[in-house]
């Protein structure tokens, strides 16, 4: 039996946490009564007394005296039951240790044989802070938790993953687990008919019946998203680390390039994976091949395989997986993921629309498209209202797109700036804003937009940039205040 209150070993002044201060730890009733206080001095026992028919947990003082029976249970004649009993109340003496260790005030525990078996059922399959686990999964490093939480699987401890599969990156997380669970018998894969293909919730039923007769049961969630119960995680993908990454730092899973591969689209879409396929000395045409069959592989969770291999087709023919503009994208079904796992340069903005005659563009940095044009926002994605003609939504997404490019441009050209002498970095300022305007953004809009994408230059004195455009682009100078 583990301890329930186990924390991984500190160093006083490595994260600026004070040592642990013991306390008296007071145990009380299943009603809250208190039983007795025990010092850190003092020693909890476990006694078999065969002869007087009983096990008793006891509390003795640092001479060995005893000092106060804390819980008594009948001696099993069983050998089978009798050693069930004796593990049972080891736990609840380790639990009553653990807490004096990490500083804890009270504790209720049983003092009967059923009052046991109760606590038993309650007591975490895996005695640890769960919020802690969680957050350092998020931070996609393995460090004391993830360390603790390992360490429990060697005991092969009850786990219930519950799986809402409807990407691969969720598919090969739960594959990972799979695998390197595969010897610990009580793990249980529950896999969940996932008809809506999006995340299941905590509280559906199935999830909720099947907790109902195990409430302390560890429980990892893929595709499975809203409140938690008190001892589960989630292996979802957040902004420092993938599902996919999650699963392998909970199993100490290596990587094979395509599970890296699958992890970098789960993280990133095609950009991340032409990145990671660069850095690993692949050749375009892997890279390339690999980005359009996963992207293919994942859709196919949501769509049909043969609308998904339509896109794919369209998005091969105008090659804009090298990032070209194409104006208006069509494709049958409307899948978001597909489009970003094909897409290496969609951050730079595309409009699509499906048969069913619904646009959506990816992604406006202006806000226009809300703000002036009556779009409305889902995530990184704008809809364009219902009953516009085409010719206007693709005037208004055209304008956003290129102020879009504009703003990440700008972008560069100021970060190359920070390197460069005065004269050199407002020679290559000017001359980029001059290239846009000879693209049609001309002195009033180069203003507005940046002045709208404040968010984005959060480094950068905006109102100073403004007046570099406005001197680069009007005939007057504010300067021209000499007299001479």
């Amino acid at each position: 039996m583990q301890m329930i209150f186990k924390k991984p070993e500190e160093v006083f002044g490595e994260d600026g946490e004070e040592p642990v201060e013991k306390q008296p730890l007071d145990l009380l009733s299943v009603k809250g009564d208190r039983i007795s206080t025990v010092l850190e001095t003092e020693n909890i026992e476990l006694l078999l007394e065969k002869e007087q028919g009983r096990i008793r947990l006891v509390q003795k003082n640092s001479g060995g005296e005893e000092l106060k029976t804390l819980m008594e249970c009948p001696y099993a004649e069983n050998a089978d039951a009798r050693k069930e009993l004796t593990d049972m109340m080891t736990a609840v003496k380790k639990d009553i240790e653990s807490a004096i260790e990490v500083g804890r005030t009270s504790l209720r525990i049983p003092e009967s044989k059923y009052e046991l078996f109760m606590y038993m059922r309650r007591r975490p399959s895996i005695p640890m802070d769960m919020d802690k686990l969680n957050r350092e999964l998020s931070s996609g490093e393995a460090r004391e938790n993830v360390a603790l939480f390992r360490s429990f699987l060697e005991k092969n401890p009850r786990i219930n993953v519950y799986v809402g599969i409807y990407t691969l990156g969720q598919d090969t997380a739960y594959r990972i687990l799979k695998q390197e669970w595969r010897m610990l018998s009580n793990v249980r894969f529950i896999v969940l008919e996932n008809y809506e293909k999006k995340p299941i919730s905590w509280s559906d039923p199935r999830i909720q019946e099947s907790l109902k007769d195990s409430p302390n049961v560890a429980s990892i969630g893929i595709g499975i998203k809203g409140d938690r119960p008190r001892y589960a995680i989630e292996l979802r993908t957040e902004d420092l680390a993938s599902s996919v990454k999650k699963a392998a730092l909970l199993s100490h899973h290596l990587f094979n390039i395509r599970e890296e591969m699958i992890d970098a689209q789960t993280q990133g879409f095609a950009k991340a994976m032409w990145e990671l396929g660069a850095r690993r000395g692949k050749s375009e045409e892997f890279i390339r091949k690999t980005v359009e069959d996963l992207a293919l592989e994942d859709a196919c969770y949501r769509i049909s395989e043969t609308a998904a291999k339509e896109i794919v087709k369209k998005v091969q023919e105008r090659g804009f997986n090298e990032g070209e503009d194409i104006g208006l994208f069509r494709v049958p079904v409307l899948d978001r993921r597909l489009l970003l796992n094909l897409l290496k340069k969609a951050e730079n903005g595309f409009l699509v629309v499906d048969d069913a005659g619904q646009f959506q563009y990816y992604r406006d940095m202006t806000g226009k498209l809300v703000m002036q044009y009556g779009w409305e926002k889902d995530e990184c994605w704008y809809i364009a209202p219902k009953g516009k003609e085409e010719k206007e939504i693709r005037a208004e997404a055209a304008k956003v797109l290129l102020e879009g490019k504009y703003l990440q441009a700008l972008g560069k050209i100021l970060m190359e700036n920070r390197n460069r002498s005065v004269s050199e970095a407002y020679s290559n300022l000017k001359n980029f804003i001059i290239s846009y305007e000879k693209l049609g953004m001309g002195e009033g809009e180069q203003i507005e937009t940046l002045g709208l994408a404040r968010d984005f230059f959060p480094k950068e004195n905006i109102e100073e940039i403004q007046t570099v455009i406005g001197e680069v682009l009007s005939e007057s100078s504010l300067y021209d205040n000499f007299g001479f």
